[in-house]
């Protein structure tokens, strides 16, 4: 029997919400492995004779196309991780455009999800908005909790993160709108756009460098990094 609108949308709620917390991971990740990748980068570099000055210098050009960042503002002592961080090791696909993502959202099916999520923001707002919270709940620790939740909120309607307010609606036992075929529209295209992050994020050296178990991986990795921003065999 083909799956009903109601329980695509179950899957696809539980799959984005997977892919929220991933995303959240990888990004914590590769975000603490920048400043190990660039220490031991400048170390390789050290014991391999590869003068970091004279590279740069030379291949000024180059590390623009590939990071896309003046040269200019890539000094010796900039940390590796500010530009070797968001460097693909594979050819990017296709990725969203601001203009096909606003034609997108500009559908006639969505202008009523739009009106259905922010009326549910202003079902939540009565019980977060921190004016209505004060006079009727005397814990500080939960009024923070309550106008932080207010802020996320706040934040996902601004966003349309829509799965964020339906994960607050059920958290507050507030209604879900039911417009399911509509919501599986737009839930699909989140789906996909967060393993679209995903996939761009672990194919950055700071990533790879977080996935290496030892010395040997790491200078591997490094092999390939210099390779790809010098053009030096490193043996």
């Amino acid at each position: 029997m083909p799956f009903n609108s109601k329980t695509k949308w179950k899957r696809l709620l539980n799959e984005i919400g997977y892919l929220y917390d991933e995303l959240d991971l990888i990004e914590e990740l590769t975000k603490d492995a920048g400043l190990e990748f660039e220490s031991y980068y400048r170390s390789y570099c050290a014991k391999n004779q590869i003068d970091r000055n004279k590279q740069n210098e030379e291949n000024k050009e180059k590390i623009k196309d590939l990071y896309g960042k003046d040269p200019e503002i890539l000094p010796q002592d900039l940390p590796i991780s500010d530009y070797s961080g968001s460097m693909d090791l594979t050819v990017s696909e296709h990725e969203t455009t601001d203009e096909e993502q606003k034609a997108f959202e500009e559908q006639e099916i969505f202008k009523e999800l739009h009106d259905e999520f922010n009326k549910l923001f202003k079902k939540l707002a009565l019980k977060l908005h921190p004016d209505r919270i004060e006079n009727y709940i005397a814990d500080d620790e939960y009024k923070r909790k309550l106008s932080w939740d207010f802020s996320k909120a706040k934040s996902a309607l601004e966003k349309k993160k829509y799965f964020q307010l339906i994960q607050l609606a059920k958290k507050y036992n507030i209604l879900i709108p039911e417009s399911y075929d509509a919501q599986n529209k737009w839930f699909k295209n989140e789906k996909e756009s967060l393993e679209s992050q995903i996939k761009q994020i672990v194919g950055t050296y700071n990533y790879k460098f977080a996935e290496c178990e030892n010395d040997a991986d790491r200078d591997k990795l490094m092999r390939s990094f210099i390779r790809q921003v010098f053009g030096i065999n490193v043996k």
